[in-house]
């Protein structure tokens, strides 16, 4: 990284959702799923409050990942194939019952406006995600105007381990546990931003200079 980068103070647009399948413990080549008209990511969270002489001692986060859901404009058949929920047969293309469970990540872009007034575009990977129930499909019919019919897919994120340089896993150095990375955000100002679509990562721990205390926020 270059330099710090800046706060952003808006973000929005959502575009060039992608997917790449999980197969023999190494992410394929991403592909294209359609365009899509919002992501949705949601933490998957609780806490344990611990009381005792009558007051609260304790909280103990349960940090159990991420849910996500997409709506797009359109189904992807090649993903619905992937995921084991469709199957090409001689007369098309048929909806089947899944009977596995496929992991894969996925990626979009969204803009943003930063404190110059640029609109940085943001990159984000997921990681570890799982799609276990095919997308709803409702179809009206056509009144004085067309009636657009859009499709929600939801998502289960488990994430992935953050590794260290030379590939082992990085552990906290304050608490000796593992850190799991739910979603990785590349920025203009990054090492590797102009590629980093084009391949699933693997988020490595390096040491960065500057302040990153006020961050640019969420993809």
């Amino acid at each position: 990284m270059t330099e710090t980068t800046k706060p952003i103070h808006v973000r929005f647009n959502i575009q060039n959702l992608k997917w790449a399948l999980l197969e023999n413990g190494k992410y394929g080549a991403p592909q294209k799923y359609g365009t899509s008209k919002k992501i949705e990511i949601e933490a998957d969270a609780s806490v344990k409050k611990i009381y005792g002489d009558g007051k609260r001692i304790a909280s103990i986060m349960n940090d159990k990942g991420k849910t996500a859901k997409w709506t797009t404009n359109n189904v992807s058949d090649a993903f619905e194939i992937a995921m084991g929920r469709k199957i090409r047969i001689k007369q098309g293309v048929a909806s089947i019952k899944q009977q596995e469970i496929k992991t894969f990540a996925f990626y979009f872009e969204t803009s943003g406006l930063d404190e110059d007034n640029k609109m940085p575009l943001a990159k984000t990977w997921v990681f570890g995600a799982t799609s276990t129930v095919a997308p709803s499909e409702a179809y009206e019919q056509t009144t004085d105007e067309v009636n657009e019919t859009q499709y929600e897919t939801v998502i289960e994120i488990a994430g992935v381990e953050l590794k260290n340089q030379d590939g082992s896993i990085y552990r906290n150095e304050r608490t000796g546990q593992e850190v799991r990375v739910w979603e990785l955000s590349s920025f203009p100002d990054c090492d590797g931003y102009e590629t980093f679509g084009n391949e699933v990562p693997t988020p490595t721990f390096e040491e960065v200079g500057g302040d990153m205390s006020e961050g640019s926020g969420n993809a």
